[in-house]
């Protein structure tokens, strides 16, 4: 009962806190309603890497993201590992309501992708060289925005065992992933100091799990 309580305020403190930006509120509802089916239309081979899990959501995603005011910009074409794996663009509309692309648009949410396979290999979701938080530390993802998300895949284990397994990697305790909402995706929330800047970043963590899909 009491982490049943922890879990409802915080999800009410995240609800509020994004509640500043309407697009960013739209894109969370959208990645919530649409990421759990991810996992059961999407039968993964265990060679499959992570370019090609990201190359598989992106074509996903995309059908569903036709009707909504932003696109998803896939890094994967141009296999540029110093962008985010997706960038979000606002779309415009035109006199008739149509939604319209601008190129010169900026993102205003970037989203990365990691693989949660091995005990070891899967630091990168925090740090190292293609470091998934470390980026977003550095700078070179989500720079100048307040709120981004990062998606992992979860091949072994379950939710549980990745929550722990995430936070023993990360140094600072504040910076600790906090449980939102465990259904059939998880979704934690964690606060993270850039290193140059010395300002913060908010990200929202998306995990699907393979593991159970037969």
């Amino acid at each position: 009962m009491q982490s049943d309580y922890i879990q409802r305020n915080i999800s009410q403190s995240v609800k509020s806190e994004f509640s500043a930006d309407g697009r960013i509120i739209s894109l969370l509802n959208f990645l919530e309603n649409f990421l759990p089916i991810f996992p059961e239309k999407y039968v993964k081979n265990i060679k499959d890497s992570e370019w090609e899990l990201n190359q598989e959501l992106f074509s996903f995603l995309d059908i569903y993201a036709r009707n909504y005011a932003f696109q998803l910009i896939p890094e994967y074409r141009h296999k540029n590992k110093s962008k985010p794996d997706f960038g979000i663009k606002e779309l415009k509309s035109d006199e008739t309501g149509i939604y319209i692309y601008d190129q010169k648009s900026e993102h205003f949410f970037d989203i990365e992708c990691k693989r949660l396979y091995d005990t070891t290999k899967s630091k990168q979701y925090v740090s190292g060289k293609t470091g998934g938080i470390q980026r977003f530390k550095e700078n070179k993802h989500g720079v100048g925005l307040l709120y981004s998300a990062m998606i992992g895949y979860i091949e072994i284990e379950d939710f549980n065992f990745w929550h722990n397994k995430v936070n023993s990697w990360i140094s600072e305790k504040t910076e600790y992933l906090k449980p939102v909402e465990i259904k059939k995706i998880a979704k934690y929330k964690s606060t993270h100091k850039r290193n140059i800047e010395k300002t913060s970043i908010e990200l929202i963590h998306f995990w699907l799990n393979f593991n159970k899909i037969e």
